[in-house]
């Protein structure tokens, strides 16, 4: 599994959202997706806001996501 972060350079919330990823150590591998780099990858997704994270299989699988700015309970209370 591992979980794909959707954001963009201009969004505030992303930004803050990274800082509260780097303080937590996660049990899942984290790809970080520019969806402004990455449409496609985006819209395969359904994106519509950012940041959004999305808990995938290994095979690439969605099982889960959230929107949104989130505190690292709300992150750690999420992952299976």
């Amino acid at each position: 599994m591992k979980i794909l972060k959707f954001s963009a350079e201009w969004c505030g919330p992303c930004k803050m959202l990274q800082k509260t990823i780097d303080e937590m150590v996660l049990p899942y591998p984290i790809e970080n997706i520019d969806i402004d780099k990455n449409p496609d990858l985006a819209g395969n997704f359904g994106i519509r806001g950012v940041p959004t994270l999305v808990l995938t299989t290994s095979e690439g699988k969605e099982q889960g996501r959230i929107m949104g700015n989130k505190s690292k309970a709300d992150i750690m209370e999420w992952l299976p």
